[in-house]
């Protein structure tokens, strides 16, 4: 905080905000030098404002007066053609016509899956799924320990 800057000010701010159940930039700019302030010293007395339990709405002009201007979008680099050239070279055109395969004949010696298998599977699948669940209950019992 700056010298110039005493408690009489800042118990003035902390009624003002105690009266009003928060403060706004409007109620800082008033009661402190906000013009010869540098953010950090903005920010140090709001956090002292907020530890002696008086919230504070601050906007973003606050912290940052002067907003850095935004640049201008960067400019993309334009691809130039050598001189007497064109930027593609030209297509050739084909003369051939595009020949067609046989037709794809489907396969006729798929194995077919029998239903003692899709039950042994399942049961497979079932039983995994049981060691799974009993060896997390185990982790989540050793965790708790």
């Amino acid at each position: 905080m700056q010298p110039a800057l005493d408690s009489n000010t800042l118990d003035r701010l902390i009624a003002l905000g105690r009266k009003q159940g928060y403060l706004t930039n409007q109620d800082l700019e008033a009661n402190l030098p906000i013009d010869s302030m540098s953010p950090e010293e903005i920010a140090l007395i709001v956090v002292h404002l907020e530890e002696t339990g008086v919230p504070v709405e601050l906007e973003d002009s606050l912290i940052s007066p002067n907003p850095k201007p935004s640049l201008p979008p960067a400019r993309t680099a334009e691809i130039i053609p050598f001189p007497g050239r064109s930027a593609a070279p030209p297509a050739k055109p084909r003369k051939i016509a595009l020949q067609t395969g046989a037709p794809v004949q489907p396969a006729l010696n798929k194995p077919e899956v029998q239903a003692g298998d899709k039950a042994a599977a399942h049961w497979a699948v079932a039983v995994a799924g049981g060691l799974v669940l009993i060896v997390l209950v185990g982790l989540l019992m050793v965790s708790a320990i």
